[in-house]
C-alpha cells in the first residue's frame, strides 16, 4: 500500500510539471501583461524624427544604407546617388505613430518561428528585417526587427483585398515580448533600387534633334521652325525621302522618361561602349546631351539598355521690349516672364544633379534613339502603271485578239454629235404692193380674162 501511494505522488509529480511546463509555453506564446515589458500605447515612444541621419536596412539577403548628407539624402549602395525624400518621410513617420494592437510573449527559441530572428545569427531560420535608426555620430536611437506578417483573418486590421495588414514587431529592450500592429511597413524594405528618387530629365518643344551613330551613313538630323509644326524636315534629304512618324515621333521623344535602376559615375566608360550619341535643343534654350546603348544581358536574363544625359541651357535674361506697350500691360507680362524664368531654371538645376549617371531604362525609352537613317524613313510612294501602248499584251500575258483575227480594225469612232444652233427668226420686211388696176382681184391682183371676140372682128 505505501508503494502505491509512492507511485501516485511521483506520478502526480511528473503530471504536474508537464502542467506546469506547457502552461508556461502558452503563456509565453499567447496574449497577456503579466510577462514582459509593460504594455503601452505607442510602438516607440518619445521617438524624435529629426535626430535620425541615417537608416540601416538588412535582411538575411541584402542591405540597405540610407543617410543624409547635408541637405540631401543619398544611397550608398548606388554609388551616393539621391535618395527618395518621400519615401523617407513616410517611412519614418509611420514609426512615429505606429500603435500597438496586441502584444504577447515568445521566448528566443521561438524567435524563428515567427520571424523576428535577427539577421547574423549562425545556423538561424525565420530571418526578419532589422531596422536601426542612428545619429549624426553612428549611435542608435532605435533598433526593431520586424517579423512576419499575421495571417489570421479576425483581427480588425484584416485587408478587404485578402492577406493581412498586421505584423509582428520585435524591440530588443523589450526582451521576449512581441508587439503586433497594424501596418505591415512596406516602405522599409532591403531593395535598393525602392530608395531611389526616380525624378527624371523632361524633354518638351524640341527644335531639332541630331543622332551620331558608329557609321556616318546610319546618322540623321532633323529640325523644325515652329514649335507647332507636327513635321520634322530630314537634313539632307533625296528627293521622296521623309520622315516616318509612325516609326518615330521626334516630337514627343523623351517626353516624361522614367528609368528602372542607376549605376555608378565610374560605370559609364565601361557600359556606354559603342553608344549612339544625340543632341536634342529645344525652344526654351535646352539642349540635351544623351548616350543611348543596348547591351546583351548575361546568363539568360535578357537585354539591358543604358542612358546618360548631360543638360545645360541658355535661358533669356530679359524680356524683349514692346513698342508703345501699356504700364499696366507691362507690369502683367514682367511678371509672367520672371515666373517662367524661375521655373525654367529650377528645372535646369534639378535636371543638372543628372549628370554623369548611367541610368538603365527600358527598351521603348530610347528605341527612336537607336535607329538608323534608313530606318526611320516613309516607303516610297508608289506610282500608278503606265497605259499599255496599242497592240500590246495586256498584264497578265493575255493575247492580243485583234492580231489574231485578220483585217479587224477598231470600230471608227463614232463622230461628236453636236446639236446646231436654233436661228433667230428675222422680222419681216414691210412691202408696198401698188394698188390693183381697175376691175382686179383684190386679193391677188389679177386682171379677170377678157371675153373672145368675134371672127369677123378678128379678121379686122
Amino acid at each position: 500500500m505505501k508503494k502505491i501511494l509512492i507511485l501516485t505522488a511521483v506520478l502526480a509529480a511528473l503530471v504536474g510539471a508537464a502542467l506546469y511546463q506547457q502552461k508556461d509555453r502558452s503563456s509565453r506564446l499567447s496574449s497577456g501583461s503579466r510577462v514582459g515589458a509593460p504594455s503601452r500605447e505607442m510602438l516607440l515612444p518619445d521617438f524624435d524624427v529629426n535626430s535620425v541621419q541615417k537608416i540601416r536596412l538588412k535582411d538575411e539577403k541584402s542591405e540597405v544604407n540610407v543617410a543624409l548628407n547635408g541637405t540631401l539624402w543619398t544611397l550608398a549602395e548606388r554609388g551616393g546617388y539621391e535618395a527618395s525624400f518621400e519615401k523617407i518621410s513616410r517611412a519614418l513617420l509611420a514609426l512615429k505613430e505606429q500603435k500597438i494592437a496586441r502584444k504577447q510573449r515568445v521566448g528566443k527559441e521561438s524567435w524563428g518561428k515567427v520571424g523576428v530572428q535577427p539577421p547574423g545569427e549562425p545556423n538561424a531560420y525565420g530571418i526578419g528585417t532589422l531596422v536601426e535608426l542612428l545619429d549624426g555620430k553612428g549611435n542608435i536611437k532605435k533598433s526593431l526587427v520586424l517579423g512576419g506578417n499575421v495571417t489570421s483573418s479576425g483581427n480588425a486590421n484584416a485587408s478587404p483585398f485578402g492577406g493581412s495588414s498586421e505584423r509582428l514587431v520585435r524591440i530588443p529592450e523589450d526582451g521576449d515580448t512581441i508587439w503586433t500592429v497594424g501596418n505591415t511597413f512596406e516602405d522599409l524594405d532591403t531593395k535598393a533600387d525602392s530608395w531611389i528618387e526616380k525624378a527624371f530629365f523632361d524633354v518638351q518643344k524640341i527644335k531639332s534633334i541630331e543622332v551620331t551613330a558608329a557609321k556616318p551613313e546610319d546618322s540623321w538630323k532633323a529640325a523644325r521652325a515652329d514649335a507647332e509644326a507636327a513635321e520634322f524636315p530630314l537634313e539632307g534629304a533625296k528627293p521622296g525621302e521623309r520622315i516616318d512618324t509612325a516609326k518615330v515621333s521626334i516630337a514627343t521623344l523623351l517626353s516624361g522618361p522614367t528609368f528602372n535602376d542607376v549605376l555608378g559615375k565610374d560605370k559609364a566608360a565601361e557600359i556606354m561602349k559603342g553608344a549612339v550619341k544625340a543632341k536634342i535643343t529645344t525652344f526654351d534654350g535646352f539642349t540635351y546631351s544623351i548616350q543611348a546603348v543596348k547591351q546583351a544581358g548575361k546568363d539568360g536574363s535578357g537585354d539591358k539598355y543604358y542612358l546618360t544625359v548631360a543638360v545645360s541651357a541658355e535661358l533669356p535674361k530679359e524680356r524683349a521690349p514692346v513698342k508703345d506697350e501699356k504700364p499696366e500691360d507691362k507690369k502683367t507680362k514682367d511678371d509672367a516672364f520672371a515666373e517662367e524664368k524661375k521655373k525654367l531654371a529650377d528645372k535646369l538645376a534639378a535636371e543638372q544633379k543628372l549628370n554623369g549617371w548611367v541610368y538603365e531604362v527600358t527598351e521603348y525609352t530610347i528605341s527612336s534613339l537607336l535607329k538608323k537613317r534608313g530606318e526611320i524613313l516613309a516607303e516610297p510612294e508608289k506610282k500608278d502603271p503606265a497605259a499599255p501602248a496599242a497592240g500590246a499584251a495586256p498584264s497578265g500575258g493575255l493575247p492580243n485578239v485583234q492580231k489574231m483575227l485578220e483585217g479587224l480594225q477598231p470600230a471608227p469612232a463614232a463622230p461628236a454629235l453636236t446639236t446646231p444652233a436654233s436661228p433667230i427668226p428675222q422680222t419681216p420686211k414691210s412691202e408696198i404692193k401698188p394698188a390693183p388696176a381697175p376691175g382686179a382681184n383684190p386679193i391677188t391682183g389679177e386682171k379677170p380674162a377678157e371675153p373672145a371676140k368675134p371672127a369677123a372682128e378678128a379678121k379686122k
